[in-house]
């Protein structure tokens, strides 16, 4: 709230609180965009979350944004703690509605084709298919 204000948007951010996970969808779509910059994150949940929505992300090169998010394509990566660069990207998005909206569908196309429920059960069923074949041949 003090960053809002000492930025004098304020009267243009809500801080909506904890969320369910049926009002999560909705609110994501409702976004042109969605931005995720942290140092460090292990999972890149967020911007899959945004491509499943179909939502373009903006997101920082580190943990789980480097698998989830394909730069140029579902949104665009960022060096992690450079501002400038982050900026540069967000009004490069925000001022392109056919790029975003191009970003949006391959995020979309990309969150139910790689991260399906049945493809996250397949490929750790052959995850440890395979350990069990090393395992063999270890011992």
């Amino acid at each position: 709230r003090r960053v809002a204000a000492d930025a004098d948007v304020a009267g243009r951010v809500e801080f909506l609180g904890r969320l369910g996970r049926e009002e999560v969808p909705p609110l994501l779509r409702s976004a042109s965009l969605v931005v995720s910059l942290p140092w460090y994150e292990p999972f890149g949940m967020v911007p899959l979350e945004a491509m499943a929505c179909g939502v373009p992300v903006v997101a920082t090169a580190v943990g789980g944004h480097l698998d989830t998010v394909v730069d140029g394509v579902t949104g665009v990566v960022v060096p992690p703690r450079d501002p400038e660069k982050a900026a540069r990207a967000i009004r490069r998005v925000l001022d392109d509605p056919a790029g975003r909206a191009a970003m949006g569908r391959a995020g979309g196309g990309r969150a139910r084709e790689r991260y399906s429920w049945a493809r996250v059960a397949a490929d750790t069923a052959r995850v440890y298919r395979e350990a069990a074949v090393l395992s063999e041949v270890a011992a």
